[in-house]
C-alpha cells in the first residue's frame, strides 16, 4: 500500500485494490470481475542529430466488470483508495441494471495458465541515456546511408513494462508482466522532385539485442529503392505479395475470425465452419504463446488460459476465436481470446499474434518467372477494406517484375478484391514470416491474378 490522493487517502497498489473490491464485492453479494493495469513506458524520438522528444508515462487503474441478473455493468478508476474504489463498484452495480441481460454470461474460475515467458531480460540497468543513444544511432544512421536521404521524419525508441491482474469473485487470480523495446525510422529518399518514404522496426525483450544501424540502413534502402517509379498499368495481371504486404491485409481482415462478429452476422465466413474458403496451402493459426509475439500473453483479459488456435487448416475454416460468452452462446469453451483496450474498454474478442504459417517454396522461387506485379505494401485500410464482406480497394505501393526480376518501382497505384478470393489463389508460400507492428504474420505468396489501376 503506497502513496496517498489529494484529499489524503491513502492508495493502494494494483493487488491490494484488487483484494479490496473482490472482498467488498462478496460482502454484498455481487458477482464482480477486476481487470487491473500498470504500464510505465519511454518515448525517445530523434531529428537532425538531436533528440526532438523524450516522454516518460506512467499510467494505472482497476476496470470492474459487475454481472447482476445477466447483465454486465462496467466501471474503472485510476484512484485506488478505498472510498474511490467502493464508489467505482456502486457504479458497476448501477450500471449493470440500466442495461439488458445477455445470454452465456458468467464468471469462472479457469485452469492454470501456461508459461509464457513475456519479460525476457528485462529493462533493470538500462539507463536514459542509453536509450537516448539507440535513438540517435537510428537517426544518423539513416541519414548519412545514402545523400538522397533527404532527412528522417519519423525515427525513435520506445519501450514499455505492463503489469497485469484479473480476479473475479468465483475466486480467480492472475498477474503477469510484458516487456516491450521497440525501435523504428521511416527515412525520406529524394531524388529531383521525387520523394519517397518507407521504413523498417525491430522488436524484442531484450535491450543489448537492439540493432539501431541495421534497422536504419534497413529502412534507408527500402525508400531508396522506392525512387525512379513510373506509372502502374491497368488490368488483371500475376502478382507477388510480399509477407509484410499480405500480413498487413491479413490485419484488416481480422475481425471476420471472430466469435462476436459471426454471431452478428458481420463476418463473410458466418456459417461456413467447416467449409474450404482458402487455398490448401494456408494454414492459418493465433498463438499467444509464440516467445518473441508482440502480443504473447500467458492469459486473456478474462483470465482464460492461452493457448494456439488454428483457425484455416489446409483452407478449412476449423474455429473462430471466442471469449467466455461468445463461447457459451456458440455452444463452445472459450479459446482464450477475450480482449479489451485496457482498464477502461469493455471485454470484446481480439486476436494475439496471428500468422498464415510458411509455406515450403523458397523465398527467391515464389516470384521465380512472374512477370507481373509484386505488391510491397498497402493503405488506406479504413476506408477502403470492409471485414463484413471482405472486398478491398487500396492504395498500394510496389514494383513491376520481369521474369521473377524487380524492373523498377511504380507510382501509386490501387488494388482491388476480396480477401477470401486472394488467399483461395494462393499458388505458393515462401518460408520466412515477416510480421506487422499489430501482430499479424505472413510469409510471401504468389497468386495468378490481381486487379491493378495504375495512374
Amino acid at each position: 500500500m503506497t502513496g496517498a490522493d489529494l484529499n489524503g487517502a491513502e492508495q493502494l497498489s494494483l493487488d491490494a485494490a484488487r483484494t479490496y473490491l473482490l472482498s467488498a464485492a462478496q460482502a454484498q453479494g455481487v458477482a464482480l470481475e477486476v481487470y487491473a493495469r500498470r504500464t510505465a513506458a519511454t518515448n525517445i524520438e530523434a531529428h537532425t542529430g538531436e533528440v526532438s522528444e523524450f516522454k516518460v508515462s506512467t499510467q494505472q487503474g482497476v476496470g470492474l466488470r459487475a454481472l447482476v441478473g445477466g447483465a454486465w455493468g462496467y466501471s474503472f478508476t485510476e484512484n485506488l483508495s478505498r472510498p474511490a474504489l467502493e464508489r467505482a463498484l456502486r457504479s458497476a452495480v448501477q450500471n449493470a441494471e440500466l442495461v439488458a441481460p445477455e445470454a452465456g454470461a458468467a464468471l469462472r474460475a479457469w485452469g492454470t495458465p501456461p508459461s509464457v515467458d513475456t519479460w525476457g531480460e528485462g529493462l533493470s540497468g538500462v539507463t536514459a541515456a542509453q536509450k537516448v543513444a539507440v535513438a540517435l544511432q537510428l537517426e544518423e544512421a539513416a541519414r548519412r546511408h545514402d545523400p538522397r536521404v533527404a532527412s528522417v521524419p519519423y525515427t525513435g525508441y520506445e519501450d514499455s513494462q505492463t503489469e497485469t491482474l484479473v480476479g473475479n469473485t468465483e475466486g480467480l487470480r492472475r498477474e503477469g508482466r510484458a516487456l516491450h523495446a521497440l525501435t523504428y525510422a521511416y527515412p525520406l529518399a529524394r531524388e529531383g522532385s521525387e520523394n519517397r518514404m518507407s521504413g523498417d522496426w525491430q522488436f524484442t525483450r531484450d535491450f543489448a539485442g537492439l540493432d539501431p544501424t541495421q534497422t536504419a540502413l534497413t529502412a534507408a534502402q527500402k525508400s531508396l529503392a522506392l525512387l525512379g517509379a513510373r506509372p502502374a498499368p491497368t488490368g488483371t495481371f500475376p502478382a507477388v505479395i510480399t509477407g509484410e504486404c499480405l500480413a498487413d491485409l491479413l490485419r484488416l481482415f481480422a475481425s471476420m475470425f471472430s466469435g462476436r462478429m459471426v454471431e452478428e452476422g458481420k463476418s463473410p465466413l458466418a456459417g461456413r465452419l467447416g467449409e474450404v474458403v482458402a487455398s490448401d496451402l494456408v494454414t492459418l493459426v493465433d498463438d499467444a504463446t509464440l516467445p518473441l509475439g508482440l502480443r504473447s500473453r500467458a492469459f486473456d483479459a478474462e483470465g482464460c488460459p492461452s493457448a494456439p488456435l488454428t483457425l484455416l487448416e489446409g483452407g478449412r475454416l476449423k474455429a473462430f476465436m471466442h471469449n467466455a460468452q461468445t463461447a457459451a452462446r456458440a455452444g463452445l469453451d472459450s479459446t482464450g481470446h477475450a480482449a479489451r483496450l485496457g482498464y477502461q474498454g469493455v471485454v470484446g474478442v481480439g486476436a494475439s499474434n496471428l500468422a498464415i504459417q510458411p509455406g515450403t517454396t523458397s523465398d527467391e522461387a515464389v516470384a521465380a518467372g512472374v512477370t507481373g506485379l509484386l505488391l510491397t505494401q498497402v493503405k488506406g485500410g479504413h476506408a477502403g477494406a470492409d471485414p463484413y464482406t471482405g472486398d478491398f480497394s487500396l492504395q498500394a505501393e510496389g514494383f513491376w517484375l520481369e521474369d521473377g526480376e524487380r524492373a523498377h518501382p511504380l507510382d501509386v497505384f490501387t488494388v482491388a478484391g476480396n480477401i477470401l478470393d486472394l488467399l483461395s489463389q494462393i499458388e505458393a508460400l515462401g518460408t520466412t514470416l515477416d510480421w506487422t507492428l499489430e501482430a499479424t504474420g505472413a510469409p510471401a505468396a504468389r497468386v495468378p491474378a490481381l486487379a491493378v489501376a495504375g495512374g
